[in-house]
């Protein structure tokens, strides 16, 4: 039974990096004729779209572990 929890964990791990990783690749640069008259500097970059997608899956993750590790604890 264990065996299957930890694949599980591991199975929704690698979803959501998938996701994360597809939230990066949804992201549209601006064109070329508007982006260089002074509108850099509100756009954000790719590194924090990133970074952003990145921390919610940890923190997704973490939650989840979280949860799991609590009932496993309490059988």
């Amino acid at each position: 039974m264990k065996m299957v929890s930890t694949r599980l964990v591991l199975a929704m791990v690698a979803v959501l990096f998938i996701l994360a990783i597809s939230v990066d690749a949804a992201y549209r640069k601006p064109p070329f004729n508007g982006s260089i008259f002074g509108k850099r500097s509100n756009t954000i970059t790719d590194y924090e779209i990133t970074s952003r997608a990145m921390s919610s899956v940890c923190e997704v993750v973490s939650e989840t572990c979280n949860a799991w590790l609590s009932r496993q604890d309490s059988n």
